[in-house]
């Protein structure tokens, strides 16, 4: 059996959830929405010809739809939603909360754009949410320079000094206000979040740049007590996507603080991991998010096999619609795009056309045909991406004398940089620099969001898969590199 040594998984959670108050619809399935919306004295921003209106969906991807303005300022959006939850429409706009089924109306006046009105469905929940947002009562931070040299006693101190604050400006929203529900529940969770999430990722903030591991700092036994009513902030009325980046970091801290068996294979780990989520969060909303995020992540990594061997535990502990449905659906889309590699590619490799970066992707492509590429999109800033690079050379040297190339293309640098870390890294491969609009092209066509980026072409010189997990010698992306070279 393949053991690994402390195997924590990076959990990226992007899951729609919830019901709602004002309109019930827990466990219904995607409704369509719809947001429109009118803009008066145009001339005042005649550059601003559309709006954009972007959700977060499951995974962790934003889905956005673009309208552009019409002559007589009218826009449109129409949409499907698993749940209530909040969704961001630019410009002026910002944070708005929609519900399944709901048809929203923007009034908006290029002449006075700190004030957007709201009519139709949800017109009380969105007028108050504008206030919050747009005034005193939502500005809070629970991090400064000063936090930077705190200890864990001390900086749990300053949350919640912050969080007291914040929320004694809460209850005076809601004195002035008196406003709906949802946004009282909203506003709420919008604090815990903030106030949960700093406190999970400060004792790793300080291990890093302590240079210490995790498990060697000294974290007071009652330092991580505010767990004890987390569940709280993942409401079953109204979803706040602040809760992705809270989920991100508990699983995380979860796992380091209940799983100390550091000889676990991964199935095993995660199996163990998944059982105990299931008994520290029974038949709650939590339990199923996180299990949910499992799930999503092996499908992030292409890898079907888990989803389809584990399907029964899904079944067993995810019922959410908002949850399955967007899983599953993920599920087919990626079965349909592994089923059809060439027409996925073509598209990919399509969005090159017109820009000063297709050449460099032809040429790799031309060069090496009839072998695998394995390509390292990588920055001389990027402290990650050179960490990587001698793991990069132990799997050079492992997989020596097979038809695999390694390419490594560096992104929005400066020439002679990049030449220096090439002279001090000593890395053999054929290495490519793009300049800033090629950097721009490239990022834009592959949709790379942040680095190091792998990327993966079959012998056949189709895109086979990429994302920042494909790190060299990590046992995935070896099992990955070798199923293609064994493909005829």
């Amino acid at each position: 059996m393949n053991k690994i040594k402390k195997f924590i998984p990076v959990f990226l959670i992007s899951i729609i959830l919830g019901g709602c108050i004002e309109k019930s619809n827990k466990n219904q399935e995607s409704t369509l929405t719809v947001v429109t919306g009118n803009v008066s004295n145009l001339q005042v921003y005649p550059n601003t010809k559309e709006f954009t209106l972007d959700i977060l969906d499951f995974r962790g991807k934003k889905t956005i739809f673009r309208d552009s303005i019409k002559s007589d300022g009218s826009f449109k959006f129409e949409f499907d939603l698993y749940a209530t939850q909040d969704i961001n429409i630019y410009p002026k706009v910002g944070k708005i909360i929609a519900q399944p089924g709901d048809s929203i109306h923007l009034n908006i006046d290029f002449k006075d754009i700190g004030n957007v009105h709201f009519s139709g469905d949800g017109r009380k929940s969105n007028t108050d949410l504008y206030k919050y947002l747009n005034s005193n009562y939502s500005v809070f931070e629970f991090r400064n320079r000063e936090t930077r040299k705190m200890n864990p006693p001390s900086y749990k101190y300053f949350c919640d000094s912050v969080k007291t604050v914040a929320e004694q400006k809460r209850q005076e929203f809601i004195k002035e206000t008196n406003p709906s529900q949802l946004i009282v529940k909203w506003t709420k969770d919008y604090i815990n979040t903030a106030y949960q999430k700093s406190l999970l990722t400060f004792p790793h903030y300080l291990a890093y740049k302590s240079k210490i591991k995790y498990e060697d700092l000294d974290i007071p036994n009652d330092y991580y007590n505010f767990l004890e009513n987390i569940e709280e902030s993942l409401s079953d009325s109204i979803f706040n996507t602040k809760v992705y980046e809270l989920i991100n970091a508990y699983t995380g801290s979860f796992a380091q603080r209940t799983i100390k068996d550091t000889t676990l294979s991964k199935d095993e780990y995660i199996s163990t991991l998944i059982s105990s989520l299931s008994e520290n969060h029974t038949e709650s909303f939590l339990k199923q998010i996180l299990i949910g995020n499992i799930f999503y992540q092996s499908l992030n990594r292409n890898d079907l096999d888990f989803f389809t061997d584990n399907k029964m535990l899904l079944e067993k502990n995810v019922h959410e619609p908002s949850l399955k449905i967007p899983l599953n659906n993920y599920y087919n889309d990626l079965q349909k795009q592994m089923e059809n590699i060439e027409i996925h590619s073509n598209a990919i490799l399509a969005k090159l056309k017109g820009t000063s970066v297709k050449s460099v992707i032809d040429e790799i492509l031309s060069k090496n045909k009839g072998k695998v590429i394995y390509i390292d999109f990588w920055a001389t800033w990027c402290g990650p991406c050179k960490a990587e690079m001698p793991n990069s050379k132990k799997l050079k040297k492992k997989l020596e004398g097979e038809d695999i190339v390694f390419v490594y293309i560096c992104l929005n640098s400066e020439e002679r940089q990049w030449k220096l870390n090439l002279s001090q890294m000593q890395l053999d491969g054929t290495h490519y620099f793009c300049n800033k609009e090629q950097s721009k092209s490239i990022r834009e066509s592959f949709e790379i969001k942040g680095i190091p980026h792998y990327m993966l072409i079959n012998k056949n010189g189709h895109i086979f898969e990429a994302g920042s997990y494909l790190r060299p010698m990590r046992p995935l992306t070896i099992k990955k590199i070798e199923k293609l070279l064994s493909d005829v």
